[in-house]
């Protein structure tokens, strides 16, 4: 029984999806239209994390993380009336729900975006690929091996 639980892992191991991994935290969603300083508050209440930018039909646009919130605030505008949109990041990697998480990690090292997010079949967004996200896949994939042995010795 111990052999086929360590066997039925390893396999896991090897088909770990987009989908597996928890994509609901460490972000808040804005509009293209809210304001710098409705973007500066949702950051400070999340305290780790960045905004993903949604359109009207919910697909991602971009981000904000607190360097394009200074970047507004320090250009002197008012952040009342810049929106996100004026001042986002549009390097964002989409990636599916379904998607393996060792070929998305081997996409993201050669692209290297600013941020990763997931979408669904209709390419709406549903979570932020954090980079917490990224080292716990990393880990998984790591001790891939490790698990592949013990299983073979149990």
């Amino acid at each position: 029984m111990n052999l086929y639980a360590s066997h039925h892992y390893s396999d896991y191991m090897d088909d770990v999806k987009v989908s597996d991994l928890i994509l609901t935290d460490e972000h808040d969603v804005v509009d293209m239209e809210d304001s710098i300083s409705n973007a500066a508050s949702k950051l400070l209440s999340l305290g780790r994390g960045i905004l993903i930018v949604l359109g009207d039909d919910n697909k991602v646009k971009g981000i904000v993380t607190p360097n394009q919130v200074l970047a507004a605030v320090s250009g002197g505008g008012d952040p009342s009336s810049q929106t996100v949109g004026e001042h986002m990041d549009a390097d964002v990697m989409e990636v599916d729900q379904h998607d393996k998480v060792d070929e998305i990690i081997e996409l993201m090292n050669e692209r290297k975006p600013h941020a990763v997010v997931a979408v669904d079949s209709d390419g709406k967004f549903s979570g932020y690929f954090s980079p917490n996200d990224y080292r716990e896949a990393l880990a998984h994939i790591e001790a891939r091996p490790a698990i592949k042995r013990l299983a073979q010795h149990e």
